[in-house]
């Protein structure tokens, strides 16, 4: 199927895997790995390597929706590992009721 992505469509596939990451100070990003699991008829819902699920807009790759609305989703997944700046941690989730990050 085609996402909107960065100004252009691209081509996405059931078990294509995904970054999932949140921006930090300066150019570090905190994340994991993620799998796109299914769609539905308004979002593409991914599952990361921690089982945490997030999902996005069918349209629009990079509007999150839900409580992880602070990460961002990118097919670009090249080189992650050896950047220096990514720093691998799970997605996290904020509880209103306990006023802490969970990982859910």
């Amino acid at each position: 199927m085609k996402v909107w992505h960065c100004g252009n469509f691209i081509d996405v596939t059931i078990g294509q895997r995904f970054l999932v990451a949140r921006c930090g100070s300066g150019h570090t990003y905190f994340g994991e790995y993620a799998t796109l699991k299914r769609t539905t008829k308004q979002h593409l819902v991914f599952i990361t390597d921690s089982g945490a699920q997030v999902k996005t807009s069918i349209e629009n790759l990079h509007k999150v929706v839900g409580k992880a609305a602070e990460y961002f989703v990118s097919p670009n997944i090249e080189g992650r590992d050896e950047d220096p700046n990514f720093i691998k941690s799970n997605v996290r989730f904020w509880d209103a009721k306990k006023l802490q990050l969970v990982i859910k």
